[in-house]
């Protein structure tokens, strides 16, 4: 189990654990412990199991702008002008 981590490079938006009381250190411990427990039952790798973790924030984040954008009545860059733009 890791229980020594510490973030160098997280956003400052993302809480370190030292910053956690010691219950919701314990409880993003115990939900870390869960994932691994499910992914090897699934037979995941903790890789892939946390990659789609990564990838569910991401889906929520686009459908948040998304949202965002209709309420506003904005439309959305399509994908070749995204490209475009970078």
């Amino acid at each position: 189990m890791a229980k020594n981590i510490y973030t160098t490079d997280a956003p400052l938006s993302c809480p370190t654990l030292e910053k956690l009381s010691k219950k919701e250190q314990e409880m993003l411990f115990d939900a870390f412990e869960k994932a691994i427990e499910l992914a090897e039952k699934a037979g995941f790798s903790e890789a892939e199991i946390f990659q789609f973790f990564e990838d569910v924030i991401d889906v929520r984040a686009s459908e948040q702008i998304l949202d965002k954008m209709e309420r506003a009545r904005e439309k959305p860059m399509s994908l070749e002008e995204f490209k475009a733009s970078i």
